[in-house]
This record gives structure tokens, sequence and C-alpha cells, in this order.
């Protein structure tokens, strides 16, 4: 293995250290202290530059936070409005959010992408064109990856009016807008997938497309990789060694023209990993070298860390690494034990007279051979793409295998026609054109019929991923050293690799948190909370809104859910049947077992609500009224309705479903929780009798509006914390100032699924809260 493999991750695990939050002190001086060990080692220079590699990388990761802390992105104040201009950094329309590069306008100069969200009306701009517009400055929490560059977000309060300028970088982005508008005029309903395969921009793609890519494991197709450069590369390599240009200056030349490339669509992570390689690979060629294939992967890595150590923390990252390093280490092992197979295989059924050799048995050596591609490169994967995405693709290689083929036809097909479409005539590049459409449309269906097969993708939690994996390679340790002697290695490895697997996938079930966790999800202008109880039951209180586009049942309910590992519901709660209350609803009772529902049981003419009782009928679910005074006792928990009782139910001169929401008081130990649905200020002061002095969390009625959470229900209760389900940009103008006010006089903190995405709050025995957000 060549040293640089050894530099590259030692400085990876000091970047590691510092981003986790291990201080830089500890970490420098647990090195000092390892000093006369290294010295007294063996090898004292080789651990002594890996500790000092280590030391480095250490460095760099305080470095990057300590970049991050400072970015002005973070600290400018929320709510500031002025006039900006800058640059759409991909075609607008027609989409309304686009990343923006802020250059005069912001707050002490402050410069850096963020989101632009522009206005309803139907607007259209040129990317890299130079707008100018008046903002409003939305504060956002990091990013996945602990990435600064979408930190925030201006909202546009007026369509952009474009300012004359043509400089560099404009004409740059210009050039790519162009292409996308010849993109989109070449192959209208497959545009968007031509966008994210050559262009990077994901933008336009169906939500229920990219879900299926997502779902059938083959994402990376989709998106810019080194599968994609690579296409490109051989592209132009053949084209420069057709023209007559010697192998090392056409390998220079190809190398070249991919950074080209690569810059041109936003260098993504794995393309700039895959133009590195190829330009060492390159170079190593003009200086009549030997290419070490682990060497150069490291010494990529090494590159981009040193670079910008937060890369560490991107997804995109983390994959291209992970699958590109299994490639290199995996696929000769893989591809060896499959040859020793097939040649015993083949001798016995010689030896019994049977014929092997025949017309297909080259095709099946070839397909053996990519199986094992793609089995080398899934399998370093499976554990990131579970930990990041909380699911494993079950069909993704034999997809991946399929479907490769045709995507690899696919974009030399769209260079060919953004080639021809340059000359005057237009009938080359439409014919070619619709070509390369079917094949996209052979693509689409192929990843759809994929992610459509029974058990495609498994819902894996991370807990259950962490002491699955744990068992599994102790498992394989323990098996591994048992049977060292008593049988042959190649059997040995087996066993161990086989045991150890089967202990991963059968990931064990996990006893529960010691504390009542209250989780209010970020599922837009809605409700959608969750109780966690001690023993890992769940409760759902309402499941948000539906809309054309939109299930927050599906979309953020069903997915959160899974990620912490939950395989079913005790009660779903709808507080009142409003659509943003329930139109989740149907989608969470056809996705996980749901022991009951319980709501006020008064029939509503709503479609929403019929469709919630036809699920809940089909799935033989239990129907419970609420009704005020009865109290259950589950796992410590104490659970009251308060509202509605029996008589304002039958009421017919309540025709407001708001006063028909259930207010549930959730008490564990110290602590309590109160949840008011929707309900006036009427309703609270009808219950205040019945609350605490004191609440651990109030969930905020009526999503912030001034109708709900009086003053007497703050005097009384002095909430420690407050959630407020809101969604972002709403035309409601929720939360009202009045009732932030009050919040804010009153010492409650307050948060905001609007602006602090999914709020996760831990109720102890003794009454203490501890809050966590994540966007």
């Amino acid at each position: 293995m060549p040293p640089i493999v050894g530099l590259a991750l030692a400085y990876a695990v000091g970047v590691t250290l510092s981003l986790q939050g291990v201080p830089l002190p500890l970490t420098l001086t647990t090195l000092l202290l390892l000093l006369p060990l290294i010295l007294l080692s063996s090898r004292p220079w080789w651990f002594g530059t890996l500790c000092l590699s280590l030391a480095a990388g250490a460095l760099g990761g305080a470095g990057a936070l300590q970049l991050e802390a400072e970015d002005c992105r973070l600290t400018l104040p929320d709510g500031w409005e002025g006039w900006v201009e800058g640059r759409p950094v991909s075609r607008v329309h027609p989409v309304r959010t686009t990343p923006f590069r802020p250059e005069e306008g912001l707050p002490g100069g402050c410069r850096g992408t963020v989101r632009l969200l522009l206005p309803q009306e139907d607007v259209q701009v040129e990317a890299g064109r130079r707008v100018r517009l008046r903002v409003r400055w939305e504060a956002r929490g990091r990013a996945p990856g602990g990435r600064a560059e979408w930190s925030g977000r201006l909202r546009a309060l007026a369509p952009p009016e474009t300012v004359v300028g043509g400089d560099l970088p404009g004409r740059l982005l210009g050039l790519r807008g162009q292409i996308q508008e010849r993109i989109h005029l070449l192959w209208g309903s497959e545009a968007p997938m031509v966008e994210a395969l050559v262009l990077a921009r994901r933008e336009h793609l169906d939500p229920e497309l990219r879900e299926a890519f997502a779902l059938s494991g083959t994402a990376h197709l989709l998106a810019i990789s080194g599968f994609h450069v690579g296409v490109v590369a051989g592209l132009i390599l053949g084209t420069l060694r057709f023209s007559g240009m010697r192998r090392r200056q056409a390998a220079l030349g190809s190398a070249a023209a991919c950074w080209l490339y690569v810059l041109g669509i936003g260098a993504p992570d794995a393309a700039v990993r895959a133009a590195l390689l190829l330009s060492l690979l390159a170079v190593s060629r003009i200086r009549g070298r030997l290419v070490v294939p682990a060497g150069a992967l490291a010494s990529a890595f090494l590159l981009l860390l040193v670079a910008d150590p937060a890369n560490l923390g991107s997804i995109g990252f983390q994959l291209s690494f992970a699958g590109t390093g299994g490639l290199v280490l995996l696929r000769r092992p893989l591809a060896e034990g499959l040859d020793r197979a097939w040649r015993r295989w083949r001798g016995r059924s010689l030896v019994r007279g049977r014929k092997t050799r025949g017309p297909g048995e080259g095709l099946l050596r070839g397909g053996a051979d990519g199986l094992v591609a793609g089995t080398a490169a899934t399998l370093p994967t499976l554990p990131l793409l579970a930990w990041h995405f909380d699911r494993i693709s079950v069909v993704g290689i034999p997809a991946t295998l399929a479907i490769a083929p045709v995507v690899a036809a696919a974009i030399p097909g769209v260079g060919a026609v953004l080639f021809l479409d340059l000359l005057p005539w237009e009938g080359p590049s439409r014919f070619l054109a619709g070509g390369v459409g079917l094949l996209l449309k052979l693509v689409a269906w192929g990843v759809g019929a994929a992610s459509e097969l029974p058990g495609a993708s498994i819902w894996v939690s991370r807990p259950a991923l962490l002491v699955g994996g744990l068992t599994g390679i102790l498992v394989l340790v323990a098996l591994y050293v048992s049977l060292r002697g008593r049988v042959r290695p190649g059997v040995r490895r087996l066993a161990a690799g086989g045991a150890g697997s089967v202990a991963l996938l059968l990931l064990p079930l996990f006893p529960g948190p010691s504390a009542l966790e209250v989780h209010l999800l970020d599922v837009g202008q809605g409700d959608g909370i969750l109780l966690r109880l001690p023993s890992n039951r769940w409760i759902v209180v309402d499941a948000g809104p539906r809309g054309p586009g939109f299930d927050a049942g599906a979309a953020r309910v069903v997915p959160y859910l899974r990620r912490q590992g939950a395989r079913r519901v005790e009660a779903l709660v709808l507080s009142h049947p409003h659509l943003d209350h329930v139109g989740g609803a149907p989608a969470l009772l056809e996705a996980l077992p749901v022991r009951g529902i319980l709501d006020p049981s008064r029939p509503v003419p709503s479609g929403s609500w019929r469709q919630v009782l036809e699920v809940a009928r089909r799935q033989g679910i239990s129907w419970w009224p609420a009704e005020a005074g009865p109290r259950v006792r589950i796992d410590g928990v104490e659970l009251e309705i308060l509202h509605p009782d029996s008589a304002t139910v039958a009421d017919p001169a309540v025709s407001d479903w708001n006063d028909l929401s259930i207010v549930l008081l959730v008490r564990y130990g110290d602590g309590s929780i109160l949840l008011t649905g929707d309900a006036y200020q009427e309703v609270e002061e009808r219950v205040l009798q019945d609350l605490p002095t004191q609440l651990s969390v109030l969930k905020v009625g009526h999503h912030g509006s001034r109708t709900s959470t009086g003053e007497a229900l703050l005097d009384w209760t002095r909430p420690e914390v407050a959630l407020i389900p809101v969604g972002d940009g709403n035309r409601y103008g929720h939360p009202h100032a009045q009732v932030m006010n009050q919040l804010d006089g009153r010492g409650t903190r307050s948060y905001r699924s609007d602006r602090d995405g999914n709020v996760r709050v831990r109720i102890w025995l003794d009454g203490a809260v501890q809050v966590e957000t994540h966007r």
C-alpha cells in the first residue's frame, strides 16, 4: 500500500476529531504524550509522519470551523431589507428558488452564495445576468454536512430588475443558461433529466422521479460523478486520438478539457475527484510512470481535504470516495474469488461430462465482471447511505447494471445533439434528440419499475445501524479467530463474512430513551407533533397538510418516524378536521401500523376527513372518541384530554372546527407538555384551572395566531419552551408579532419550524429540558 494512503487517512482522522468538537489542545497534547512510544517503535519516522499528518488535519479542521463560525451570512440581522445586486447561478424559470450570488448591497459587504426565493409572479431571469432587486434576509441554520453556503435565504419582495453588464463570470454563467434553454427546447419533458445528467442542475426534476432514483439505488447515475466525467473524458480522448494526436498529449488534453467541464457545471465533489484522478493519470503517462490506483485516489482525497477540510462532512464527498475506494480495494479480491468458484464449478461439470462452453459463456463472464464492479463500489457506500438517508436499496446493484449502459449511451448523445444544434440546420439535431429522448424515457421507466419492486428499499434507523454494525464486526472477528487452524482460509473468510453480514442485517431492538420526547416537525403550514414515550412507543398528534405536489405525511412524518426506528404508532391524535392537520394522515396510516385514532368524533363534510375514515376502515384501525376527563397512564407518562367535552361536541351551535380542537396535557415526572391544536383563547381560559403553574413545553395554538395563546394562559403556565408550527413565508402572517412579544416578554424560549426546522425536546423526570434543532 502506498505511504500516501496512510498520510491521507491520518489527516482525515485529524479533521474528523476537530469537526466533531474535540478541542485542538487535547488532540495535540495527546500526540505529544505518544511521542516517547513513537521514538521507541520500530519505525519512528513513519509513525512520526503519521502523527504530524493527524495534527495537520486537526489544525485544518479547527480552521474550517473557525471560518464557518465567522461566516458573515450567519450573522446578518434577521428581517433585514434592502436592495442587492447579484447573479442567479441557474436558469430561474419556472422554479421560484434558485442559487444566487449577491455581489453588492448586503450589510458589511457580505458575500457568498445563498438561496433566492422569487415572488409568485411568472418571473424569468437568465443565468449569469446581473439583476437588482429588493429583498428581505431570512436567517437559516447550517446546511447538512456543516457547510455554510446555504446558511441563509433572500426573499425577493418584487420582481428583479435586469442590470446591464457582462464580465467574464457573468458570461460563463450566461453560457450555461443558454445551454439550459436549448436543452428545454430540444427535449421538452425529458429536459430536467438532461440537465441533471450533464449540468448538475436538478431544480426541475420531478420529485417522484427523484424519489424513484433514491429507492432503486440508482441516484448516483443522476448526479454528476466519476461515471459521467469518465464518459466525457473517454469521448474527448477518442476524438483527440482520432485527429492524430499522440497518446500522451491526448491524455493531457482530455484531462484539461474535463477540468473545463467540471468547473463549468459548478465543480461537484465527485466530478472534482474524477478530474483530479484523470490529471494524475495524464501526468504519470507523460512521465512514463506506472500509476498505483490506491495512491492516486489517496492523493486526490488528501488534496481536496487540504483545500477545504469541511469537504469531509459533505455527503457527496463521502459517497464518492467510498465508492471509488471500493472499486480500488475490493474489486480484485471479489473477482479472484468469483473466478476460483467459476473454475471449480467448470471443472466439476467437465468431470461429469457436461458441456460448459457455449456462445453465452462470454456474456455470462462479462455480466459477472459488471456484478463484481457494482458490488465492490456499492458495499462501502451502504453504511453511509443508511446513516445519511436512513435506508438501503436492495435492488441497487442489479438496477445499476441494467440502467448504467443506457445512461452511458445517453450522455454522449446529448453532447452530439448540442454540437449539431450549433449548425444552421435543425433537422439532424432534432432527429438525434428524439433518439436520446427515447433512451431517457427508458431510464425513467427502468428506475420506476425497480423502485416499485417489493422490498426495493429497507428503512434503517441510526441506532440500529450503530449497534447492528458493531455486532456484525464483533461476530466477524470472533468467528474468524475461532476457526483459525480448523478450516481452510477461504472457508474461514466466507463463514466469518457471512455471519458478520447476517448480524448486521438482523438489526436488534433497542431500549428507548429514559426521557419523554416531543418532536415538532417542519411540515409547512400545519401541525405535525410526535411524542416518544420512555419505552420507545410513539404517539402522533396531527400529520400535517396535503396539497398539489406535497403530502406532509409521506414526505415528512413517515420518513422521520422511520429514521427514528419507529415500527408502529400507538395512537394518532387528530386535533380537529382541518386539512393542515389531517392531510398527511392517510399516508401515515398506509405506511405504518397504527393502533387507533383519537379525534373529536363529529362528522364533518370534508373530503380529506372522509379519506382518513376510508383508509382507517380498510386497515381495520380502531376509532376512539375524544372526551374531556379520562386520564391514561403509559410508561410513567400521563395523558389527559382537557377539551372538548361531550356537550361541546354535541352542541350544533359550535360550527367552527377550531372550537372542537383537542387540548391534550401530557405529564412526566415534574415535566409537562400542553398541546392545544388550533383552540382559541376562550378554550384556553376554560381549561386554565386544570393546568400546572409551570409548563415545560407549550405548543403555541393556531400557528401563532393572535386568536390563541392569550396572556391569561401564559401568565398561569409560564412555559419554559414554546413550539410554533408555522409554514415558511405563509400568507397569514403567522406567527403574529403580538404573540412573539408576549412569549419574549416572559422569557420563554421560542422555536419555529419555519426557521429551526425539526425541533426535538427531551423532558427528564426532574423536569429538566433539553432542546435540539435540525434543518
